[in-house]
């Protein structure tokens, strides 16, 4: 997939958690909300069912591997607007494979 490998060459990427993320995780436990500035280490593909994942650090002493979608890319990194299309997309086919309709955001 050419946006995993545009990713890799971009490495570390700086993304913050989405809101839903950001309050799972404070709920649990972690220090970490929407502002808490985490970095993708590394990015895999895990097939249709699961897509592009990412190992994030940050979140001390632990790292996670998290779905893309459930991240935020700030707008002048250089990937932005190929990464925020990818999420939609992926966000529209989880939806429609479980018979949903997505919402505006």
């Amino acid at each position: 997939m050419k946006l995993i490998e545009e990713m890799e060459s971009h490495l570390p990427i700086p993304v913050y958690p989405t809101e839903d993320l950001g309050s799972y995780l404070s709920q649990n436990g972690k220090n970490i909300t929407a502002d808490t500035q985490l970095m993708i280490t590394k990015v895999f593909d895990s097939g249709y069912e699961g897509g592009i994942v990412c190992l994030l650090e940050g979140i001390v002493p632990e790292s996670f591997v998290i779905s893309i979608t459930l991240l935020r890319v700030k707008p002048d990194h250089p990937l932005f607007d190929k990464i925020s299309a990818y999420q939609k997309r992926r966000i529209r086919s989880i939806f429609r494979s479980n018979g949903l309709k997505p919402g505006r955001r």
